[in-house]
């Protein structure tokens, strides 16, 4: 997170979009570019929103996505697609339900979740 991190090498790296990652030995496993993570994250949430409502495309298209990210990286692309899915996608839709037909949605969710709101 970049809030641990000291001031300094945030704005040292506030203009770079390639990463290596390590391991816990401090080993390179790999390498990432922000823009392109960013972008495979949209895509993919964009991708769920068009098959939401068909479970076998929607797995379908995970597994599609786990293929072409690696166990490795596709955390890196759920972070990415999930709150774009959640708050620009699922958050509209919800708004526009609640205002079609005077109920809550994210309250039934949440009593569904077993989750107090």
């Amino acid at each position: 997170m970049t809030n641990d991190l000291p001031p300094e090498l945030i704005e040292q790296l506030k203009d770079t979009t390639d990463f290596l990652i390590v391991g816990d030995d401090g080993l390179p496993v790999g390498s990432l570019n922000l823009e392109q993570l960013q972008s495979d994250g949209a895509n993919l949430a964009f991708k769920l929103a068009a098959k939401a409502g068909d479970e076998a495309k929607t797995k379908a298209t995970l597994r599609e996505a786990v293929i072409k990210h690696g166990h490795e990286g596709i955390g890196y692309i759920l972070m990415n697609a999930i709150p774009l899915l959640t708050d620009d996608i699922l958050g509209p839709a919800f708004d526009v339900m609640a205002t079609a037909t005077g109920t809550n949605p994210r309250a039934k969710m949440a009593e569904i979740g077993g989750i107090k709101l």
